[in-house]
């Protein structure tokens, strides 16, 4: 196919919607790499977690994942997260509350073995 072609024309047009949605998502990839989030240790147990990131959709599922390996690597198997302010939606402060396997206050907590899991898929 040679540029004067008018199948090659014809073709051409139907890659550009697709080229700039493989743009885009690169891009939102990469403002998601740079989310700033700054952890600060308050007990064995407790981590506080203030998130500021540019790409909004990709947040709740990195602070889930992020709250998940400092479970693990304490040693603890499940973990809560307590809000302590919202700035905005992807602006915003929680203490990471984790648990031993066993402990009566993990009820309704997250596996932090399974978070890890469902969000490796």
């Amino acid at each position: 196919m040679t540029a004067g072609d008018p199948l090659a024309n014809s073709i051409r047009p139907l890659w550009a919607p697709a080229r700039r949605f493989i743009i885009a998502a690169i891009a939102c990839l990469g403002a998601a790499a740079c989310a700033s989030m700054q952890e600060y240790p308050f007990a064995s147990n407790m981590v506080r977690m203030d998130v500021d990131s540019p790409a909004a959709p990709f947040v709740r599922d990195r602070t889930l994942r992020r709250a998940a390996e400092l479970t693990l690597r304490n040693g603890f198997s499940a973990f809560r997260l307590d809000p302590i302010y919202v700035e905005s939606f992807d602006r915003f402060g929680v203490i990471v509350v984790m648990f031993h396997s066993g402990d009566p206050r993990t009820e309704g907590a997250f596996d932090a073995a399974d978070v890890l899991q469902r969000l490796s898929m």
